[in-house]
């Protein structure tokens, strides 16, 4: 999606005609309708003029140069100039949006409460225990972080609250999130739910929770509410938290 939306963005600010590799529009297509930027197929048959392509908007100088983006492009400051533009690039297909009004209902009626609030949470863990050791030398997040955002909701928004969690490991979820908690649900199921359905469920909500990782930013993105994240210097979503209201960090 940042690889997607960094091209749509260069494009809007350069007046260049945007075009992306087949495979992500693959991926991205069976999430969401109607992309506007075409596959790079489509250009297949022009000759590439390679003395004229630079990597960055920064170094670009005239509409005559073409940009090409690097592979894990991620362009948040250019990106969210337009943040509802973008979120209205990225539309679910309308089996993701059924599907996802049907689980936050399903939590309405199990609360008995016909003023909810709902709150996605995004639990990410399996690949990034390592990689989050490697690359910052710190631990994945642990219960207390997501208890602590959760309660701070909860004051918020006293018995309005529903938490919809989506997470790669909703084992971990299931034992450490709903002890005593009524008002969680765990949405993911392995092998079962989709990425393109849990991320759907948290674009339906009305506000996130989110550790790491650009799905969980994205979710967010999507939901346009306040979010509370996990603190990550240098992370690319402490860089999405500088440019959009309502986001605030927490240690």
């Amino acid at each position: 999606m940042w690889e997607y939306a960094s091209t749509w963005a260069v494009a809007r600010r350069t007046g260049l005609e945007p075009y992306v590799p087949r495979c992500i529009r693959k991926v991205l297509d069976d999430i969401f309708d109607d992309l506007s930027i075409p596959p790079l197929g489509y250009v297949s048959h022009c000759p590439a003029k390679w003395n004229s392509v630079v990597k960055t908007v920064e170094i670009w100088a005239f509409t005559n140069q073409s940009i090409l983006l690097p592979r894990f492009t991620v362009l948040p400051e250019l990106v969210l100039t337009w943040p509802d533009d973008i979120r209205r690039e990225f539309r679910f297909k309308n089996r993701l949006i059924i599907s996802s009004h049907k689980i936050l209902e399903t939590a309405k009626k199990l609360l008995n409460n016909s003023e909810i609030i709902y709150v996605g949470i995004h639990v990410r863990r399996t690949d990034y225990r390592d990689y989050l050791w490697r690359t910052h030398k710190i631990f994945l997040a642990n219960v207390d972080f997501f208890n602590d955002a959760m309660n701070y909701f909860r004051r918020k928004f006293t018995n309005k609250v529903a938490f919809l969690v989506v997470s790669d490991d909703p084992g971990w979820c299931r034992r450490n999130l709903l002890k005593g908690n009524s008002d969680v649900f765990v949405v993911s199921k392995a092998g079962v739910t989709s990425p393109g359905q849990d991320l759907a469920v948290m674009a339906s909500c009305n506000h996130s929770i989110i550790d790491y990782g650009t799905f969980g930013v994205w979710g967010a993105i999507l939901a346009n509410g306040e979010t509370i994240l996990y603190n990550i210097s240098k992370h690319s979503s402490i860089r999405v938290s500088e440019l959009l209201p309502n986001w605030h960090v927490m240690n």
